[in-house]
Parts: C-alpha cells; structure tokens; sequence
C-alpha cells in the first residue's frame, strides 16, 4: 500500500513542480535562463485525444452507441 502511494505522491509533485516552474516563465522566451518545460496546451490536447479514443474504443466494446447530435436528431 505504501508504495502505491508513493508512486502516486511522486507522480503528483513531480506534475505540480513542473506547473509551478512554467508559470515563472512566460510563454516559452527565456527569462533569466528559465524555460517553459511543458506546453500545457499540447499536452491538454493529447489528453482529450486519449480520452475520446479511449471512451469510442470502450463504447464499441460496449455495444454502446455514440450520442447523436440534436441537430441530426430532428433529421431522424
């Protein structure tokens, strides 16, 4: 149990140190020699990448069926 927890604490401090590290440094242009080491808009895309394919791959699995829109709805 201790060391499931200590992977997820590193996890967590390691993310949040890297956060706070990038907000010193403004959009990716050297300040007093501090750069941004994560573009946090690229990596939140991937994320929401994952995620999408992750949950049509689950929903397939499933036999589940993707939401319709309720603009096709009225078309049905």
């Amino acid at each position: 149990m201790r060391l499931i927890v200590g992977i997820i604490l590193g996890f967590l401090i390691t993310v949040a140190a890297a956060y706070w590290h990038d907000t010193g440094a403004r959009d990716g242009a050297q300040i007093g020699g501090r750069q941004q080491i994560v573009n946090w808009d690229v990596a939140d895309q991937a994320f929401r990448s994952a995620r999408e394919n992750i949950t049509r791959g689950f929903n397939r699995l499933t036999g589940e069926r993707e939401a319709i829109p309720s603009d096709q709805r009225e078309r049905l």
